[in-house]
């Protein structure tokens, strides 16, 4: 059976990890038996979650996931989608996980310290908890840097993820889902921004701009009632 390593729930989320909750709904839609499993990203072949293990090896990176499916249990989200729908689904993929993910960790790294040590290092033991987050968190910043989006101030950047979430409002539409009445590798992706966003116990400029968009909301709601209802923490 596959073993899916993952962030395990927090925040009021299926998991506080976009890609996390991707690869779950990704596995939800294959119909393949598979186990979660509460990773540890320590122990992770790139030191990042989610990992899936499929007969002693180890497949990190959601979209090497979702390659290793198509390849190698020939499940492919995607097959029902034209060229032009691919190659959308691919911009809109870029949008939220290479722009609006990293407002989404400014949120919560930079802006919202305490909750986010408690949702993430509260395992820890106390005297622990507050130098190890505190490593972390300059290592976030860091990245946030070299990324860029850790540039702006804390307006620009909530201002630019509020841009590109009326941007995939649009997108997103009437649904079901991101293409129509059939869901595909997209809306793994959406879901799991969203999931991030709506659901969240952390209040936040950008999830207020989510919570603002009846198209998101919806949206996820229909997603997170039907094939995704069996993630539910």
């Amino acid at each position: 059976m596959l073993g899916l390593h993952v962030f395990p729930p927090a925040m009021g989320t299926i998991s506080p990890s976009p890609f996390s909750v991707k690869s779950l709904l990704l596995l939800e839609m294959s119909g393949l038996p598979y186990r979660r499993i509460a990773g540890d990203p320590r122990k992770a072949p790139k030191s990042k979650l989610p990992v899936l293990e499929d007969d002693g090896q180890m497949i990190p990176d959601s979209q090497a996931i979702e390659a290793h499916l198509a390849q190698n249990h020939g499940f492919d989200p995607d097959a029902h989608l034209s060229p032009r729908h691919r190659a959308e689904a691919e911009a809109i993929r870029h949008m939220v996980e290479d722009h609006i993910y990293w407002a989404l960790v400014y949120s919560r790294w930079i802006d919202n310290p305490a909750a986010t040590r408690q949702a993430f290092f509260a395992p820890l033991p106390l005297p622990l908890r507050r130098p190890v987050f505190a490593m972390v968190r300059r290592q976030v910043a860091q990245a946030l840097n070299g990324q860029g989006m850790g540039r702006h101030s804390r307006e620009d950047i909530y201002a630019m993820g509020e841009k590109s979430l009326n941007a995939l409002a649009v997108l997103v539409g009437n649904g079901p889902y991101v293409f129509g009445d059939r869901p595909s590798g997209i809306d793994t992706v959406v879901f799991g921004l969203l999931e991030n966003l709506l659901p969240a116990e952390l209040e936040t400029p950008l999830a207020q701009a989510a919570k603002g968009h009846t198209a998101l909301v919806t949206y996820h709601q229909a997603v997170r009632d039907g094939i995704a209802a069996k993630l539910l923490p």
